[in-house]
């Protein structure tokens, strides 16, 4: 058993395809190297990622999904090698875990029992997407995904709008690549 306490690192992911070598630091790789048990929203996809870094074999790691359908309830066995004194890595399927990501709940369970949680800086769409807007990057309003019912939606969007005039507040929400298409029509 290690001596260190077990934690939680909130790891980072890549958004774009092939740009691991550009946008993960060495601090993210030598986390990952270090951590055996993570818990993803996808574990295809997480597996691809840590694979494309060539660090260790993928087979070595174990992987428990933790995703928007997860029951609460399940979070504290998810998080059981904690006590086991292994430190547990988390990663989105793009991007930083708890931003627009269910590992939020994560996090507030580890503040609840006094575990450690470590975020590591890399690629976030919001904030990419903010600086290359020119946009005011001084206020601004995160709204996560808007309604996928078209009414609510549209009524959302005016309801972004009418802020962002009254207020001169940058409005930024995000959408899934495959409602992108009705999300560009309402606007």
């Amino acid at each position: 058993m290690n001596n260190k306490p077990a934690q939680i690192y909130l790891i980072p992911c890549t958004i774009a395809p092939n740009t691991q070598e550009s946008v993960i630091s060495p601090r993210i790789k030598q986390v990952i190297s270090a951590v055996d048990y993570f818990l993803v929203e996808n574990v295809r996809t997480a597996r691809r990622f840590i694979s494309s870094l060539k660090l260790r074999a993928v087979s070595e790691l174990h992987f428990e999904v933790f995703n928007k359908h997860t029951d609460e309830q399940e979070i504290s066995k998810l998080l059981s090698p904690l006590r086991n004194g292994q430190s547990i890595g988390v990663i989105s399927e793009a991007g930083c875990p708890a931003i627009a990501d269910p590992g939020n709940q994560i996090v507030q369970w580890a503040h609840r029992n006094k575990v450690k949680v470590t975020p590591l800086v890399g690629p976030s769409s919001l904030i990419l997407a903010l600086m290359a807007s020119g946009m005011n990057g001084q206020h601004f309003e995160f709204h996560g995904y808007l309604p996928i019912a078209k009414i609510l939606r549209l009524k959302k969007i005016q309801s972004i709008e009418n802020e962002s005039l009254m207020t001169g507040k940058t409005q930024i929400f995000m959408e899934t690549p495959y409602r992108s298409r009705a999300l560009a029509e309402a606007l």
